[in-house]
């Protein structure tokens, strides 16, 4: 092997998955459908909750609730608007990764779609519902799947996740910084 094509192998992001990041990202995509449809449930459930209580939608009583925070129930409100909130950028964060992998210039395509097709799709509950919706072949499904978690697995612990942690610690320390300047003035 040539030293080019060593340095190229070591650029690779899917070199350095693990077989345990592997597993921590398959129970990720398995649990993508559930949260998906355990936050619109909760959604629907606090809109109908808002509007028998308080008559008025879910925005309007946020904006109510802004301006006047006595009350225990809009505590208790807040709380799962939180709660829906670490669920919503949960889902975003994986939803990220799943477009990085429709970059990849060799099969890209192909891996987009059976990982969208089967994981993301709240409708597709097996393999053989993401083929046939897909209109390919098992064998040419099953060839492709293990690749495209390997390649999902990088774009998510490898780009996606360590982006996120430098950009919370910027954020933090701008934050710390305009505290600091707030403090000497």
């Amino acid at each position: 092997m040539s030293k080019f094509q060593n340095y190229l192998e070591k650029l690779d992001i899917t070199s350095t998955i693990t077989k345990e990041d592997i597993e921590k990202t398959m129970a990720l995509l398995n649990l993508y459908v559930p949260t998906l449809r355990r936050a619109g449930h909760n959604i629907y459930e606090m809109e109908e909750e808002c509007f028998e209580n308080r008559r008025q939608s879910v925005s309007d009583f946020i904006n109510l609730a802004i301006d006047y925070d006595r009350d225990t129930d809009r505590k208790r409100i807040a709380d799962r608007l939180s709660e829906m909130g670490h669920s919503m950028q949960l889902l975003e964060v994986m939803e990220e990764a799943l477009l990085l992998v429709k970059a990849d210039p060799h099969h890209g395509g192909i891996y987009f779609d059976i990982l969208r097709t089967r994981y993301f799709d709240a409708y597709c509950k097996t393999n053989e519902d993401a083929f046939l919706s897909l209109g390919i072949s098992s064998s040419t499904y099953y060839r492709h799947i293990k690749a495209a978690i390997k390649i999902y697995a990088a774009n998510l612990w490898c780009v996606v996740i360590p982006d996120l942690i430098i950009t919370e610690q910027r954020l933090t320390a701008e934050e710390s910084k305009s505290e600091s300047k707030v403090r000497v003035s």
